[in-house]
């Protein structure tokens, strides 16, 4: 949501007044456009992880509605040819933003974006080799757009700063940036960024979990950011931001209250967060995932007591309440290793001897999202995780008083689900046990399951009946199912685990929903 200037504003609640009238035409959304970079296959000094963070943050700005142009190792001409592509479009009005990951250099208090191909021999080759970061900044104010947002996690050593006399140490402050702007360095001026030795550098990985955070201002976005980041570096990395924003602007809107009519006039068609479409009557039982060879399994909507109700559980487990749900397709099996790998190019699995059909693991939760853009971008169905209430109906059989997926009895687990006493301590192919009454294999034992929801101790008491989606932010997200090395209590269908969404683990997987 943006609220620029009072004229604006003013516009918005007529369009907002028109639409609620009978036959007034929706509101149409303002443009989103994002063009994001990683470079990373240098020659002088390769870097590990900028190509991922800009391959994450372009899927993680998709699904909140913008149109990404996103550059992987780009060379000068490439860049500078998106940059105006990135300027011509903005042009159309609406929100900017710029994203780019590489190794960036600062000379005589001009900052240079480091293309990959590069050949910087001395000091003078560097304005012909490199791209003036004011270029950005002069293509936003070119286009008079409104709101921009820069963000360069380009702080990161480079091989340069010691051979080159007019070379400073990190980024210098960006001057010049036109008014509507805000502009967020991964770390201090003249200080150097991490470039991490997961999947993401590490501002990037506080990125990915801050932007999803529903109604969160921008500052409030990076202000959490901030707090992760010095968490995660111990305070040796220290992001700074620089604002002439005068309205707010929103990644991820509130959601409306239960209904509510209040619409989010800046958030794009598709993005806004909705009680999930039961399938129309008569749908097949069943759907095949024609990219993949995902199997699906409808589960019917209906009502259910939700959490302990054996009386054994946690306290995150209870109330036991009522919780009612559409209808949606589920995962027949666990996303396995061969399935990631054909989406992904690779597995990044602990057990890859185990074989393709083995469920992928190792995975975290913001690895997974960047799985479902993937996927999603490949065929006209989309796929998200499910929230941890439609995973509990799905376990428990569409709801009924199980205690595991697919059964009730300790003496009778061993035949649906893998476990401490069967496991031999390692994850096993999916199908290979019995499946509960749905259809549905491994929801107990085997990998723990990530969920979309973030974890809150003591949501149940507050949760909604229809079709609840957990807390609106956390530090943690919902793992379900319990795993091969867990005990059986640690199985059950109704116990919920937090666990941080950056980090992996050998025993965590997932499933997912058809949208």
């Amino acid at each position: 949501m943006i609220r620029i200037n009072a004229k604006r504003a003013l516009f918005f609640l007529v369009i907002l007044l028109l639409s609620a009238a009978p036959g007034g035409a929706p509101a149409a959304a303002e443009q989103h456009v994002a063009l994001v970079i990683g470079n990373a296959a240098y020659a002088f000094a390769s870097l590990k992880n900028p190509v991922n963070d800009a391959s994450d943050i372009a899927g993680a700005l998709q699904r909140l509605g913008f149109t990404v142009i996103l550059k992987k190792n780009a060379g000068l001409k490439e860049m500078e040819e998106a940059v105006g592509d990135f300027g011509n479009r903005l042009k159309q009005g609406g929100v900017g933003l710029f994203y780019y990951a590489g190794h960036g250099l600062q000379v005589a208090g001009v900052n240079y974006l480091v293309p990959v191909g590069a050949r910087i021999d001395k000091e003078s080759d560097i304005k012909y080799e490199a791209l003036d970061a004011g270029r950005v900044l002069d293509e936003m104010a070119d286009a008079n757009n409104g709101l921009n947002i820069v963000i360069l996690d380009a702080c990161r050593d480079n091989p340069f700063s010691r051979r080159f006399r007019s070379m400073s140490r990190g980024l210098a402050v960006l001057g010049s940036a036109p008014a509507g702007t805000f502009i967020s360095y991964s770390t201090g001026p003249g200080q150097v960024a991490l470039d991490g030795e997961g999947r993401n550098s590490p501002y990037a990985a506080a990125f990915l979990t801050s932007i999803q955070e529903p109604g969160l201002t921008i500052e409030q976005v990076f202000k959490n950011v901030r707090h992760h980041l010095g968490r995660e570096t111990g305070g040796r990395q220290v992001p700074w931001e620089l604002s002439s924003l005068e309205g707010d602007f929103f990644f991820t809107p509130a959601k409306a209250a239960p209904g509510s009519r209040t619409r989010d006039l800046a958030a794009p068609e598709g993005t806004r967060d909705e009680a999930p479409v039961a399938p129309p009557a008569g749908e097949a039982r069943t759907f095949t995932d024609p990219v993949t060879g995902m199997e699906f399994v409808l589960v019917r909507g209906g009502c259910f007591r939700m959490g302990d109700t054996f009386g054994d559980g946690l306290p995150s487990e209870k109330p036991v309440h009522e919780v009612c749900l559409n209808g949606f397709y589920i995962g027949k099996y666990e996303v396995t290793q061969g399935q990631w790998r054909k989406v992904m190019g690779k597995n990044p699995s602990h057990f890859k001897d185990c074989g393709d059909n083995c469920p992928v693991e190792s995975i975290s939760w913001t690895d997974v999202q960047s799985f479902i853009a993937e996927l999603n971008g490949m065929g006209s169905r989309k796929y998200r995780l499910p929230a941890e209430a439609e995973w509990e109906y799905a376990a428990r059989d569409g709801g009924k008083a199980e205690k595991w997926a697919g059964t009730s009895s300790g003496d009778k687990l061993a035949d649906y689900a893998w476990y401490d006493a069967n496991s031999g301590d390692r994850s096993h192919p999916v199908g290979k046990k019995k499946p509960n009454a749905l259809g549905l294999y491994d929801m107990s034992g085997n990998v723990w399951e990530w969920t979309q929801d973030w974890f809150g101790e003591s949501y149940y008491p507050s949760s909604p009946r229809d079709n609840p989606r957990g807390p609106d932010e956390g530090a943690a997200r919902v793992l379900r199912g319990g795993c091969w090395l867990d005990r059986a209590q640690d199985c059950r269908s109704a116990l919920r685990y937090s666990f941080p969404p950056g980090k992996e683990f050998k025993s965590i997987g997932f499933r997912l929903i058809r949208q």
